[in-house]
């Protein structure tokens, strides 16, 4: 689904205009929920379940429905896991900024689904569906995708004219394919941008222009002060104590080279002893500095 496909106007239209989602509201343990749409003049009707295996997702999972706490995970907390993400405290449904989360991994899943489950051209906030995905994925819990695509896409035919483009023409490629239709059925493809380009991952706040002459870009970081995973860990993760102990470029060592490898061991040796003996103290103080800084970075 996340292959970048093409939309075309009488699919869109006709699997838009006739989809009708029905949420069994009464049976809380084993719902039977129903999906009903046409594609191509051919009327289809079935379970949420058999919609699933149509489409080759899992057929169970959480759902987090407002009307259903039921299905509602106990140990989810939408501000708190909002916080943890973004550090902020303030959490509103409707102006949750992606942007403002730390991880990049988990600003691109962000994007992603804003780009196939909810398929919207604004993607500036992270929905309250979007925000329990993540969660879910950070935790190992599973969730039925399909009832949050079908739940969107049936709410899609009763939005208000003039209430922003409709940019889902692809996902329903993707279904019509799945149920035999193949694209060379389609007719007048809808134009869009399907690339994940230099001028939007910028909108996106991923990267950011560097100056002088903007010509390169870094990555943009929202907090003051963030560790992260550099290259090569065996040479860089601070956690293995080695890897704190840096020898710079010091004339003595490349004379030592000079000297031969036996010689210059020797005398490498002889610097060592003679450097713990007139600065072993300081040694032992700063290298206790040291560790009690690492443990504090860990810590944060």
């Amino acid at each position: 689904m996340l292959r970048p496909m093409r939309g075309f106007e009488n699919f869109t239209y006709e699997f838009l205009s006739s989809i009708a989602f029905m949420k069994d509201r009464l049976n809380f343990d084993n719902p039977n929920h129903r999906v009903s749409f046409r594609l191509m003049n051919i009327e289809y009707e079935m379970p949420l379940e058999h919609f699933c295996l149509e489409m080759d997702f899992a057929n169970a999972g959480f759902i987090h429905d407002s009307w259903n706490h039921d299905l509602r995970l106990d140990d989810y907390n939408p501000a708190t896991f909002w916080e943890r993400i973004t550090g902020l405290t303030q959490y509103n449904t409707r102006f949750n900024k992606a942007g403002n989360i730390h991880n990049p991994v988990l600003r691109y899943l962000q994007r992603v689904m804003a780009c196939t489950i909810w398929g919207r051209k604004e993607l500036g906030t992270t929905r309250t569906d979007e925000l329990f995905m993540l969660w879910a994925m950070l935790h190992d819990r599973p969730v039925n995708t399909c009832y949050y695509l079908l739940d969107y896409l049936a709410s899609l035919n009763s939005k208000p004219k003039g209430k922003g483009e409709i940019v889902v023409g692809g996902i329903i490629t993707f279904i019509a394919r799945k149920f035999g239709v193949g694209e060379d059925q389609g007719l007048n493809r809808i134009e869009g941008n399907n690339r994940l380009n230099i001028e939007t991952l910028v909108a996106m706040n991923f990267i950011k222009p560097h100056p002088p002459d903007n010509t390169t870009y870094e990555l943009q970081l929202n907090v003051p002060l963030c560790l992260i995973i550099l290259p090569n860990p065996s040479c860089t993760n601070t956690e293995v104590e080695e890897n704190l102990l840096y020898v710079g470029d010091d004339p003595q060592v490349h004379e030592e080279h000079a000297l031969g490898e036996e010689e210059g061991a020797n005398l490498h040796q002889d610097e060592e002893h003679h450097a713990y003996e007139v600065e072993g103290h300081y040694n032992e103080e700063r290298w206790a500095w040291m560790q009690t800084e690492v443990q504090r970075i860990s810590t944060e």
